[in-house]
């Protein structure tokens, strides 16, 4: 690990080495804390962000790099856009793509302080966001976004399917990159045969269609 003084927090003196980095990680960790006081002591995700969801201001995201437990982060996006990191500080973040915003901090960790960082993101808590369920399902209507939610859990939320639910040909629809998209969903298979693969994570805005079938 090379020294660097790129992107150096103010007010840190020269970094001796791995004390000195494992030191001013302690002292960021610290800053972050009472900077994030009003995020939710919520436990961590299982799995990592979807990688083409697109961040936001209020977005809560947990940052782990690999061996560097000194460097992780919970952070919320801030209304410029940007979220602090231990030596690395603001990165800005709002607009782009997890995949994207994962690339930029392994750049910027590779700048002088890690030879080959490995970043996982994970989404602890979605900004105030909504999406609409309609069609056969007990309480359609528009519902809250919260940690990960699955297609199959916002059903569960809103009462369960009707008796004629079609549930093969559930559908997803998608903002993503300036075009709608459509996934189909056959929640029979999740929910007769157990395949809880299928099952998707929601995203802001979408659009979930649940049809009638008819005998």
């Amino acid at each position: 690990m090379k020294q660097s003084t790129n992107h150096r927090p103010t007010g840190t003196g020269p970094v001796p080495r791995r004390a000195g980095l494992k030191a001013l990680a302690v002292a960021w960790a610290a800053l972050l804390i009472v900077s994030a006081g009003s995020i939710p002591a919520t436990a961590g995700a299982d799995e990592p962000a979807p990688a083409d969801y697109r961040v936001g201001a209020e977005d809560v995201l947990e940052i782990r790099v690999y061996g560097e437990p000194d460097l992780a982060a919970v952070a919320r996006v801030q209304t410029n856009g940007t979220i602090a990191l231990p030596l690395i500080g603001d990165v800005e973040a709002a607009g782009l793509t997890i995949g994207a915003l994962r690339e930029r901090i392994m750049s910027r960790f590779k700048d002088g302080y890690l030879k080959n960082p490995q970043i996982t993101i994970f989404l602890q808590q979605y900004r105030q966001s909504m999406v609409h369920l309609f069609g056969e399902v007990s309480a359609p209507g528009p519902y809250r976004l919260t940690h990960q939610d699955t297609l199959m859990e916002l059903i569960s939320k809103a009462g369960g399917f009707t008796p004629v639910a079609k549930k093969s040909k559930v559908k997803v629809i998608r903002q993503a990159d300036g075009m709608e998209k459509t996934i189909m969903v056959d929640t029979a298979e999740i929910t007769g045969e157990g395949k809880i693969d299928k099952d998707i994570a929601l995203m802001p805005g979408d659009i979930i269609i649940v049809p009638e079938r008819f005998f």
